[in-house]
């Protein structure tokens, strides 16, 4: 908590996009690691905001996407499509940062274990490689493609 503290003050005095970029990263990943996946999402939209190509953005919109597939239902598993995306984008942009990349790679593998199955699929009427808007949790409205476990 005062770690927070401590960083929302220097980014509230802040004014070098740059240095803002550096905040918001360690605001993002110390709220992961607090649960708190709101102010993660909002940190790592700030990160994209401030420089599209930092692999760091992605990497947390993954993590907070995959959280919201908390159930069995196809609105909720969905969102995994939308994790997948945000870390395969993360895996590409992190190449200066290989312990982070290896972690998002294994997340991807995860999320993909994770897709529903060609049968879900069927049942949803949602074909592979169709284009689906997610609808539930904090990948609401994101646009992905469907695919198979």
């Amino acid at each position: 908590d005062k770690a927070m503290k401590y960083l929302n003050e220097a980014l509230a005095a802040e004014s070098v996009a740059a240095e803002k970029e550096k905040l918001y990263v360690r605001i993002a990943l110390i709220s992961m690691q607090m649960g708190n996946q709101s102010d993660a999402m909002a940190a790592a939209k700030e990160i994209k905001n401030i420089n599209p190509e930092n692999g760091y953005a992605y990497f947390i919109l993954g993590q907070c996407y995959a959280t919201s597939a908390n159930c069995a239902e196809i609105k909720c598993q969905a969102c995994y499509w939308a994790a997948y995306d945000m870390m395969s984008q993360a895996v590409s942009l992190l190449t200066n940062e290989p312990n982070i990349q290896e972690s998002a790679q294994k997340m991807m593998q995860s999320f993909r274990a994770a897709f529903p199955t060609k049968e879900e699929c069927f049942f949803a009427e949602l074909q592979a490689g169709a284009r689906y808007t997610i609808t539930h949790g904090y990948a609401s409205g994101v646009s992905t493609t469907v695919r198979y476990r």
